[in-house]
């Protein structure tokens, strides 16, 4: 598996993936090459037996191909991310943060989009982020315990 590195800005949140079982992760979103390539990965917890193993096939229970129609699966799969992690920093997503942190990926998957830019990124890269910082990357590990708690009073 290929180590990818890099030192810019990050968004990160809880996202509630899986409606039916109220699963929940932290993602965290960043770009490489000036914006070209979103970068998302799944801000490991130790002991959340929810989370996502890979970031594309959860993209692809949510049905992408409503949105996405014309492009291939595994592309239709990789625009949703991109949306999800553009929409998150755009609208500041309920209980994340942004930071300018150094950060490590280990990549699961790359997938081009051919047929253009989508939320001007023209390639996702996803897999299993780290925050290089461990008070910033255990702030992260905290949001997923946070965003429990609030489900839970809701």
């Amino acid at each position: 598996m290929q180590e990818i590195k890099g030192t810019g800005r990050v968004t990160v949140w809880p996202l509630l993936h899986d409606w039916q079982t109220s699963a929940r992760c932290i993602l965290a979103y960043t770009t490489l090459n000036f914006g070209e390539t979103a970068v998302l990965g799944v801000i490991p917890v130790e002991g959340n037996e929810a989370e996502p193993g890979d970031l594309l096939a959860m993209a692809g229970r949510h049905d992408p191909g409503r949105l996405y129609g014309g492009m291939p699966p595994e592309e239709q799969r990789a625009a949703w991310l991109a949306c999800v992690g553009f929409s998150a920093r755009l609208m500041k997503a309920p209980g994340g943060f942004d930071v300018t942190a150094e950060w490590s990926l280990d990549m699961g998957r790359t997938v081009t989009l051919s047929k253009g830019a989508m939320y001007g990124h023209a390639k996702v890269l996803a897999g299993r982020m780290r925050l290089v910082d461990d008070e910033l990357h255990a702030r992260a590990v905290a949001l997923l315990e946070a965003a429990e708690r609030v489900h839970v009073r809701a």
